[in-house]
């Protein structure tokens, strides 16, 4: 901020100056902002898999992935 405010002012506050410095401004701001949504919400359906509350896993079933069930070894139906 305080370069941009620097920058209008050395460049005598020009209009075209002005907008070129606000449109950088918004884009940096933008893409900084775009940047922290896209990462937090990549880190929270991660967090969310791992402790297996999947958002693909309908109501009532535990274990797997998604909703699959997971399979069950041979001690575990007896043989």
């Amino acid at each position: 901020m305080v370069v941009a405010v620097f920058g209008v002012w050395r460049l005598g506050g020009d209009k075209a100056v002005i907008v070129g410095v606000l449109t950088t401004a918004f884009t940096a701001i933008s893409g900084v902002t775009t940047a922290y949504l896209g990462i937090k919400a990549v880190s929270n359906t991660a967090q969310n898999i791992a402790l297996g509350n999947g958002a693909g896993r309908p109501p009532g079933v535990s274990g797997g992935v998604d909703g699959v069930p997971a399979q069950r070894g041979p001690e575990a139906s007896g043989g």
